[in-house]
């Protein structure tokens, strides 16, 4: 997870289906989403 990984999410916040910053798969980018990112920032895949 980098920089690049938190910018699809910011990005795509709100979005729902089918969409690659949706780390949870839950059909919705959300805080959720964000948190998963942030809790997992510098680390690999």
């Amino acid at each position: 997870m980098d920089d690049a990984d938190l910018l699809q999410v910011l990005f795509a916040f709100g979005a729902t289906g089918a969409n690659l910053a949706d780390v949870n798969c839950d059909a919705l980018v959300d805080d959720a989403d964000l948190l998963i990112v942030l809790f997992n920032f510098g680390s690999g895949c």
